[in-house]
């Protein structure tokens, strides 16, 4: 989606100074200047691009030499102006939907990104697989260690699980000691990359200033559902990784549990 936009707004910005090169020439020389910085504003909103675009159209044009020096540096000025405000918005776009304590992606991403993958694959084909990750004994952790060791623990594994997963998976802390992961692919891919997960944070050695904070054994439990193997929709599949996450909790913890292996205990046994 974002190289689409900036393919676009390319195309935008050659269009607007070719547009602004060809009026100048055929246009009464009266309204040239007029014609000429219409065309500079235009091309140089698209961004530094369209404002080199269109000081260079201005440059070829036959206006005055005072009136091409002064649109040439508006629009090289202007074309700056308008790729900086676009960048900051692109920067706070990305701050409101990350989550500051971990550097993943928030709720408000995840369920977006959840509902859209669960339409493209409804759509083209295909399967998503959603991990959800909880750590073990979390409160036990907070009580013991108090609540700076356990934001300390959970930005290690917010960047343990960036570090770990694919980059087209996308992952999120959604509330508390729990963590999303959305695979694209069927459950095995799921699976793999639970499991890729769990032992990565088994594994987690802190920093020797705070090695204090942290106690041996610190793990999670997953659980892994597929779109749509074993839901019909976002919501249900939410619901049947968070039953298969339970039921890793209820074995013991530290394991990976997925929803079909939920639907093959309820499975009648033949005589």
């Amino acid at each position: 989606m974002g190289s689409g936009r900036r393919v676009d707004g390319r195309l935008a910005a050659i269009g607007a100074a070719a547009g602004l090169l060809a009026l100048v020439w055929f246009v009464p020389d009266w309204a040239q200047p007029l014609v000429a910085a219409t065309g500079v504003i235009v091309a140089s909103a698209t961004g530094r691009l369209g404002g080199v675009l269109a000081a260079g159209a201005v440059a070829a044009t036959p206006l005055p030499t005072p009136v091409r020096i002064a649109l040439t540096v508006g629009a090289l000025v202007n074309g700056e102006l308008h790729e900086h405000r676009r960048r900051a918005g692109r920067r706070l776009a990305v701050r409101s939907f990350t989550d500051r304590l971990t550097g993943l992606r928030n709720y408000d991403f995840f369920a977006e990104s959840l509902r859209s993958e669960v339409a493209r694959v409804r759509r083209y084909g295909g399967c998503v697989t959603l991990v959800i990750l909880d750590l073990d004994r979390f409160k036990a952790f907070n009580d013991r260690h108090g609540h700076g060791a356990g934001n300390r623990l959970l930005a290690s594994v917010g960047q343990t699980i960036a570090r770990e997963k694919r980059d087209a998976d996308v992952a999120a802390r959604f509330g508390g000691e729990e963590f999303a992961v959305l695979v694209s692919g069927r459950t095995g891919d799921g699976v793999r990359a639970a499991e890729r997960l769990r032992a990565a944070i088994a594994e987690l050695s802190p920093p020797p200033a705070s090695r204090r904070d942290f106690s041996p054994g610190v793990s999670a439990s997953a659980g892994v559902a597929t779109f749509p193997v074993d839901a019909r929709d976002a919501r249900e599949l939410f619901e049947m990784a968070d039953r298969a996450l339970y039921e890793a909790k209820r074995r013991g913890r530290d394991q990976v549990v997925t929803a079909g292996e939920l639907a093959d205990e309820l499975m009648p046994v033949a005589n």
